[in-house]
């Protein structure tokens, strides 16, 4: 757990600095986007807007011809909608004319068209299914398009005539579905809608179905209403699709030129829902530029490249407190290794100084006991002391560890024989001896080698020695076999007394090492085997 504590604390941190910033990046992005849909409800509000000084108009020409008693012929009309200047200030609406509704058969429908306007038109289309018709008799400002609509029947067409029908029956101006207009006379054509406005003359009793007069109404081109009113200065940086929700489905009205050019790909969309004349128009605005236009980011990343920093100082700053309180561990804890080891070095040494006090004493005792003189105890005492003096060097060497067994056999032939020794033979593998095997193999070797220069000849070249060891056995039965072999040297028999020497190396070998002594004699020389446990040496 503690080693991944700083990145335990990195990705804590991190994540609060995640979730930090992402509320602040929903702060800008709502303040964005609700800068945006005033933007929008601004654009709206101009084509809306526009659309009920329109639609004004065709309260204010059904109050004149309510003024007029309804006799109201084709100049007055021509005179009262110049007046309303509609080319001028009105831009987006078509015209505004009267539909006069009569039955079917009325033949009055068509001296009125050819006496007002001088055109000599029939009602169209000429036939019809309806008990009804309200063709167009009345319609400013003349122009071809408007000339075109002049006798058609418009409650023969089943859209306009719903409209026709809703208004009726609510009193109330009431816009059409999408249709297009027959003053569509070019290949550049546009979604149309009208509104019509029923009319009565003042005081005149309604019919007993309640029928009116005839409509007021306006034609409409949606491009060209969207148009005037989106590119009056100042112009909006949005662009919209305009749809009609009243029918069996959504029908569009209106796209902005350019739509999927300017509409910015990661920019802001709303939807605005309204009532246009009765009927349900939803406007689709789109920004011309990406959220970035709206809304400056710039402290978002500064906050998140701070929050990002501030996380990994601060986990960087758990990892190196957790590395300072591990290296204080770890310094106490080799202060307290130090100070263990210290006094088992002491202890040790303690240890070795009493055995090796012990060792001398003993051997003191002995060499007293066997010498004639004086001199001759410093003499076999003196050679004793070195023996044990080369194994402890040997021992020091190695760091009080380990002593090869073949160095410690070289040594004492070497310090026993001088030169000559080095014509001994010595064969076996590397074996390593721990300090009591050591100890008490120096000794053997310095007591064998110094018999052997006494009594067998091998410093005169009259007898070789040879020294051959090797491991028997596997497991717990192993053990360390080591020969001694002077050949030349004939001893007749095994002596019967034993000297000191010989039994410092009977103590050595089996009261030290636990180990056994076999010795032969033969008229060639004499031999002597060592058979110590394996686990006595290493």
């Amino acid at each position: 757990m503690k080693r991944h504590l700083s990145a335990l604390v990195f990705v804590v941190v991190a994540l609060l600095g995640a979730g930090i910033t992402w509320i602040v990046y929903k702060a800008i992005s709502d303040t964005a986007q609700a800068e945006f849909q005033s933007l929008a409800e601004g654009a709206v509000d101009r084509v809306t807007g526009r659309l009920d000084k329109h639609l004004s108009l065709l309260t204010a020409t059904r109050a004149f011809m309510q003024a007029s008693g309804g006799r109201v012929d084709a100049a007055a009309f021509r005179i009262f909608v110049s007046g309303l200047d509609i080319e001028g200030r009105h831009d987006g609406i078509q015209g505004i004319g009267y539909a006069k509704l009569g039955a079917s058969g009325d033949g009055r429908f068509e001296s009125e068209v050819r006496t007002e306007y001088d055109l000599p038109r029939a009602i169209w289309p000429a036939e019809t299914a309806q008990q009804w018709r309200t063709p167009i008799v009345l319609l400013e400002p003349r122009d071809p398009r408007n000339d075109t609509a002049l006798g058609f029947d418009m409650f023969s067409e089943a859209t306009r005539r719903q409209a026709m029908q809703v208004a009726m029956a609510t009193g109330l101006a009431t816009a059409s579905a999408p249709v297009e207009l027959v003053q569509e006379i070019t290949s550049v054509k546009q979604v149309g809608f009208l509104v019509y406005a029923p009319f009565r003359k003042t005081g005149a009793v309604p019919d007993a179905d309640g029928m009116p007069d005839g409509f007021v109404y306006a034609p409409f081109r949606a491009g060209d209403l969207h148009a005037a009113a989106l590119e009056a200065p100042p112009v909006m940086p949005v662009v919209m699709k305009v749809y009609d929700l009243s029918g069996d489905g959504p029908v569009e009205l209106y796209r902005s030129p350019a739509f999927a050019r300017l509409g910015a790909a990661n920019g802001l969309v709303t939807t605005i829902d309204t009532d246009v004349a009765g009927r349900n128009w939803r406007f689709e605005v789109h920004s011309t530029g990406s959220i970035a236009k709206y809304a400056d980011f710039l402290p978002v990343y500064a906050l998140s490249v701070v929050l990002t920093v501030l996380a990994a100082s601060l986990a960087a700053g758990v990892h190196w407190q957790h590395k300072a309180v591990e290296s204080v561990l770890a310094l106490h804890e080799n202060a307290r290794r130090g100070l263990e080891e210290k006094e088992l070095l002491v202890q040790e040494m303690r240890h070795r100084i009493k055995n090796s006090i012990s060792r001398m004493m003993a051997i003191a005792r002995q060499t007293a006991s066997s010498s004639d003189s004086l001199e001759d105890f410093n003499t076999s005492f003196s050679a004793r002391m070195s023996a044990m003096a080369k194994a402890q060097d040997l021992l020091a060497r190695s760091h009080w560890a380990r002593a090869k067994l073949a160095d410690l056999l070289s040594t004492e032939l070497g310090q026993v024989f001088g030169e000559e020794g080095q014509r001994s033979i010595a064969d076996g593998p590397e074996i390593n001896l721990n300090e009591r095997a050591t100890q008490a193999l120096g000794l053997v070797f310095h007591e064998m080698a110094t018999n052997a220069l006494k009594y067998s000849g091998v410093a005169d070249g009259e007898a070789e020695l040879s020294v051959n060891w090797r491991y028997e056995g596997k497991g717990p039965g192993c053990a360390l076999v080591l020969t001694w072999t002077e050949d030349g040297n004939v001893v007749e028999g095994e002596p019967e007394g034993k000297g000191f020497g010989s039994r410092l190396v009977e103590a050595s070998i089996r009261g030290e090492l636990g180990g056994e002594i076999d010795r032969s004699f033969g008229p060639d020389g004499m031999s002597v085997t060592f058979t110590i446990p394996a686990s006595a040496i290493g």
